[in-house]
């Protein structure tokens, strides 16, 4: 039996955590569904099983203010990490999709109603193994004791 998409994202949060552990980092899972927290800092995870992070509805992902976001592919075996700055990435998607929709004149052509849109690894390919963001804050957080 093949696992669930719900599996799958469980399985990239854990991925995420061992990663980040891997990195050097103190990681965690962070409640039930969505969040890990590495090195005192709460990302949010976020699976690919086939290619593309998909995003269900725009206007509430770029609403959004998650601070950073791991991106894991695990599609065909991969097992690739994109850690990206959460305005960088709401910025991109939102750009991207601004483009598609200007380029079908403004409206989804197979579905007008649809809010979705996608990530490909080429939107964040220089974010891969981005671990260092999760040091920066650590330092950051330190500085700002000792200041």
């Amino acid at each position: 039996m093949a696992p669930t998409n719900h599996q799958k994202h469980q399985a990239g949060r854990h991925l995420a955590v061992a990663e980040a552990l891997l990195h050097g980092h103190s990681a965690s899972l962070h409640g039930p569904q969505t969040f890990v927290t590495i090195s005192g800092r709460t990302a949010a995870v976020q699976v690919a099983a086939q290619g593309t992070w998909m995003i269900a509805d725009i206007d509430k992902m770029t609403a959004m203010s998650v601070d950073v976001y791991v991106l894991v592919d695990v599609t065909e075996g991969r097992r690739d990490f994109y850690v990206v700055p959460g305005e960088d990435l709401r910025a991109g998607v939102r750009e991207r999709h601004d483009e598609f929709m200007a380029s079908v004149g403004g409206v989804r052509p197979r579905n007008p109603e649809s809010r979705h849109t996608a990530i490909y690894p080429k939107d964040v390919e220089v974010w891969r193994n981005r671990w260092s963001l999760f040091e920066d804050a650590a330092q950051s957080v330190i500085g700002d004791a000792t200041s």
